[in-house]
């Protein structure tokens, strides 16, 4: 075995981990290094503190191991994605740092990857990051907590300790930064480009000039969820979870079809009312979020000089008519950043996925130049 075959062996991390904490969902890529078969993850964003001798190894039947998540460390105990979203109500933390709840979901999700590669309760882990740029200057907060909870915590397996041999921590819209940065060329560095990501919970600005991405970017809370709370407020029995796959289906023309499903209405002629009402709920929050989404974007976003916008994210993808329209001056793109593969993509979130996948690529490739000079 040469030295570089022995070097990689003793010190490579087994598991390679990229993470993005959305707000509608815990997305992200895993693989090991030698084998390099990327794999999808994807976790509800439910967190929630539960008392350690909670009945939470009492689930019938056979699942996967993302559906029964629950992490202890530090005397602490979380159930985290869907067992705690659906046993133990636990909500989304919108209204809370994102990085606080990561270091549970960075835990749980460590542990769902161990399960599923057979990795066992000790071995190393190279893990990246997506946080709010809004955010960023937390990321070494975050790394210390991580590093000192993966040392020791427990999971239904038993208990489990990671060492933590890699981390990287990067402002979401870096992946399409990358992705964009790679298709471009030296191209790029002749652009001042905005990547504007606007997912579930934030909408972020990351500006790039001559190839630079400025260390300032900004952060609001004007995700989707703004939106969804405004049509709430204008229907009856309606949650924002159940509302948001309609509305996306719905689509700028607001089609009704998507919200049959929703009406709970018994009688015919109230059907027909509570659709209308779902109907104009929808084209006042859309318009409403628009104008606010718009005013923030201009102020930090100055058009002079600016000479591409790049949209990113789900929600910026359903408000591609209006953010259009705001900007007929200056070319917006859409859909730019890798092509995810068929294979990686199976949980269907098309664009969503882009900014974390091409973090993984850099990741990786990062990882594999190092360990091999």
């Amino acid at each position: 075995m040469g030295k570089i075959a022995q070097r990689r062996n003793k010190y490579s991390p087994e598991l390679i981990l990229a993470l993005d904490f959305g707000g509608s969902a815990t997305k992200g890529i895993y693989s090991t290094l030698d084998m390099m078969i990327l794999k999808p993850l994807l976790m509800e964003p439910e967190v929630v503190k539960i008392s350690p001798d909670s009945s939470i190894g009492g689930i019938l039947g056979a699942t996967d191991p993302e559906n029964t998540a629950w992490i202890n460390y530090q005397g602490q105990t979380f159930a985290v994605g869907y067992l705690a979203k659906t046993k133990y109500y636990g909500n989304e933390g919108l209204k809370e740092l994102k990085y606080e709840r990561a270091v549970a979901k960075t835990l749980a999700a460590i542990w769902v990857t161990s399960q599923k590669l057979k990795l066992g309760t000790k071995f190393r882990v190279a893990l990246v990051c997506l946080l709010p740029p809004g955010e960023f200057e937390n990321k070494e907060s975050f790394h210390q907590q991580l590093k000192t909870a993966l040392a020791d915590f427990t999971t239904s397996t038993g208990r489990m300790g990671v060492e933590l041999s890699e981390f990287n921590c990067l402002p979401e819209g870096a992946g399409i930064y990358l992705a964009y940065q790679k298709q471009q060329g030296k191209t790029i560095n002749t652009k001042i480009i905005a990547f504007v990501m606007v997912g579930y919970r934030n909408a972020s600005v990351l500006i790039a000039e001559k190839g630079i991405i400025s260390a300032d970017g900004k952060t609001s809370d004007l995700g989707m969820i703004r939106l969804l709370d405004k049509v709430v407020a204008r229907t009856s029995g309606q949650t924002a979870s159940q509302l948001a796959p309609a509305i996306v289906a719905a689509g700028s023309d607001i089609a009704c079809t998507p919200f049959l499903k929703l009406i709970r209405s018994i009688n015919k002629a109230n059907k027909q009312q509570e659709l209308m009402q779902i109907q104009q709920a929808v084209k006042f929050a859309r318009s409403e979020y628009t104008a606010v989404l718009t005013s923030w974007l201009d102020q930090v976003i100055s058009r002079n000089g600016i000479t591409e916008i790049l949209f990113c994210g789900g929600t910026a993808d359903y408000m591609r008519r209006e953010l259009n329209s705001h900007y007929p001056g200056i070319p917006c793109l859409w859909g730019v950043g890798a092509d995810i593969p068929q294979q990686i993509d199976s949980f269907g979130l098309g664009s969503r996925l882009a900014d974390v996948y091409s973090v993984f690529l850099y990741f990786w490739e990062k990882l594999n130049h190092g360990r091999t000079n």
